[in-house]
């Protein structure tokens, strides 16, 4: 779609009033050419634009382009065109300036004045179309380049270099070399010398003086002739292992000196090597199921504070032992399902044996109560 910019930078070519809805309008003057002697600058002819914001009022000139050109009825052109005078108007109050291509740019002053500053680049009068500005030359001026060219092209006196340039020795005959050229082809040579000893030093440094070439890595250190390389000397330790002396005797010697009643048995290892173990016989007991006897104290009250289950009796005793120690009646109750059930103490009802279990519970066991 054209943009409204567009269609008041093409009315503008054609028409000398252009009138924005709503806005303002645009009036085009006819400006003649300019002649200014002082820069010798001619300017061509070309339009000047005002900005008139009292010209409101719709010719219907815009909206019919716009209707046209964009292809809309004239009821949408127009709202188009309000759309964009909307947003115009909200640039200016936000301090913005608004660009109307090829026409100039609007914007509001210090003093909220609407300003207008017309595209000085575009020329907006089609009988200037193609024109620039052209600068125009004097007699005078002309008169002045001509006695300056002529300054210019005086002959120039010849120069000899009979006392400066000098043959030089050794070299092709007819050719002759200038003294300043002579000194800088020696300048040139002490800088290749400088260059490369540094490179010869270090040729010969690196491999010598640093590990290099053992280890392949080279570092800023080694280009530092001063710098010292601790190398770490390893000496291998001699260790020298003691012959254990041959036993004379043989192994069917000392098989043939075990007692009677030791067997020897062989274990393979491979087709020439056998080994003798001596393993001692002993007489082993048959296992017989043997009751063991558990001593049980009768529980004289109704409720038992049971601290231990043992499958051990040892256990269980060693427990009772150290209960009784410390003050508390304990026994071994029973045994129930094979594990000794030790006692800290019995009562006949639950507030006698809520307070042995306080007591117990302060000394560091855990009990529970066991009911007969």
């Amino acid at each position: 779609m054209i943009t409204v910019e567009q269609l008041i930078g093409d009315l503008l070519l054609k028409h000398n009033c252009v009138i924005v809805p709503s806005f303002g309008g645009f009036v085009a003057s006819r400006k003649p050419a300019v002649i200014d002697h002082a820069t010798g600058m001619i300017t061509p002819p070309k339009k000047k634009l005002l900005f008139n914001r009292q010209l409101l009022n719709n010719d219907g000139l815009l909206i019919s382009e716009c209707s046209v050109r964009n292809t809309l009825s004239y009821e949408r052109s127009e709202s188009y065109i309000s759309h964009t005078v909307a947003f115009w108007n909200e640039s200016l109050r936000r301090g913005e300036r608004v660009e109307i291509e090829r026409v100039g740019h609007l914007y509001f002053d210090q003093e909220k004045n609407l300003c207008f500053e017309q595209d000085r680049f575009f020329n907006l009068l089609l009988e200037s179309y193609g024109l620039g500005s052209v600068r125009f030359v004097s007699e005078a001026d002309v008169k002045a380049n001509e006695t300056l060219t002529e300054e210019k092209l005086a002959p120039i006196k010849e120069i000899s270099f009979d006392k400066v340039v000098q043959p030089v020795e050794n070299e092709e005959p007819g050719i002759i070399e200038h003294p300043a050229v002579k000194e800088s082809r020696k300048v040139w040579k002490y800088l290749a010398a400088a260059c490369l000893l540094p490179i010869a030093f270090y040729s010969f440094w690196i491999p010598m003086k640093t590990d290099v070439l053992e280890s392949g890595m080279i570092s800023v250190r080694d280009f530092n002739p001063f710098n010292t390389v601790v190398t770490s000397v390893y000496q291998k330790k001699e260790q020298t292992l003691e012959s254990i002396p041959a036993d004379p005797e043989t192994l069917e010697e000392k098989i043939e000196k075990l007692d009677k009643d030791v067997e020897v048995f062989s274990y393979e290892f491979d087709d020439d090597l056998y080994i003798p173990v001596r393993i001692p016989k002993t007489n082993t007991p048959e296992v017989t199921n043997t009751e063991v006897e558990y001593t049980t104290v009768s529980s004289q009250g109704n409720f038992d504070l049971i601290v231990g289950c043992f499958g051990d009796e040892n256990n269980a005793k060693n427990l009772v032992a150290k209960l009784k120690s410390e003050g508390f009646e304990a026994y071994i109750v029973d045994v129930s399902n094979n594990l000794s059930r030790v006692s800290a103490g019995n009562a006949n009802d639950q507030n006698a044996i809520s307070q042995l279990n306080q007591k117990v519970s302060a000394a560091g066991y855990t009990g529970w109560v066991l009911k007969h």
